[in-house]
């Protein structure tokens, strides 16, 4: 419920004053031959509808695609995360206090992308540092003393450090993602044209008033929906829609559970 309000507040707010202005300036923009003009209005509206569509398409598909891209390479550093512990079943019971160093490690690598990295690529004003971090070198320090005799041992041994190699990757990949911002002249030509459109929309000749603040508000709220949706996307990590931390927190408490 307080998620819903925080979507329909901000558009019921928009959609109140674009009709009080409407309502202001309506008798003083009108001219003699208001109506007679509705060619010239519909060759501009043309025109610059489509351009707005191409700039408010193009910055949706940017910001899907990212936000899609952020998600997926989340789920495969997790999965990633998931096949390091699970092959670590194969080795001998003669390494497991190896086996739970390693697990252990894990646990403090999950549970500082939780609490520390979480909200350092939350953080708008400055980009987070993709440099590997030192409980991801402890992952690699502790695999170093997996000892192999076998060849079973090898295949283990090998699966298990290209999975390492993955989460460096895929974490590299998630802090350049988490980085990337839409070019502020893009988002600020999208509000110019926004307004470009509401305004015009407030001069046009419309005889029936009800009309017309049906007409402008319907448009008001959108544009400013589409707005808040490509700006929660930009900034997937906090907002109305942000990407699912669920899965991390639970492989953190599964992590908790078998560690302690």
């Amino acid at each position: 419920m307080k998620k819903a309000m925080r979507i329909i507040a901000p558009l019921i707010v928009s959609g109140a004053v674009a009709a009080l202005i409407l309502l202001l300036i309506k008798e003083y923009v009108q001219y003699k031959d208001i109506y007679d003009d509705v060619a010239a209005w519909s060759a501009f509206f043309s025109v610059f509808g489509i351009v707005y569509a191409i700039v408010a398409g193009f910055l949706l598909v940017t910001v899907l695609s990212k936000y899609s891209d952020l998600s997926q390479t989340l789920e495969n550093e997790l999965n990633a995360i998931e096949t390091v512990r699970d092959f670590l079943i194969y080795l001998d019971d003669e390494q497991n206090v190896v086996k739970m160093s390693i697990k252990n490690a894990l646990s403090h690598y999950t549970t500082s992308l939780l609490n520390k990295e979480w909200s350092e690529m939350s953080d708008p004003r400055e980009p987070m540092d993709s440099d590997t971090s030192e409980e991801l070198y402890e992952i690699m320090r502790k695999s170093k003393n997996i000892t192999v005799h076998t060849e079973n041992e090898v295949i283990v041994y090998t699966t298990i450090i290209a999975n390492i190699s993955d989460i460096t990757k895929l974490r590299t990949r998630r802090i350049a993602l988490a980085n990337e911002r839409l070019p502020p002249r893009l988002k600020l030509l999208m509000i110019f044209m926004s307004v470009v459109i509401l305004a015009a929309f407030m001069l046009l000749g419309v005889q029936n008033i009800y009309i017309h603040l049906t007409i402008l508000v319907s448009l008001c709220i959108s544009l400013h929906l589409l707005y808040m949706v490509i700006e929660d996307l930009n900034h997937p990590f906090y907002g109305i829609w942000n990407v699912n931390r669920m899965p991390l927190e639970a492989l953190v408490k599964r992590f908790t559970n078998k560690t302690s």
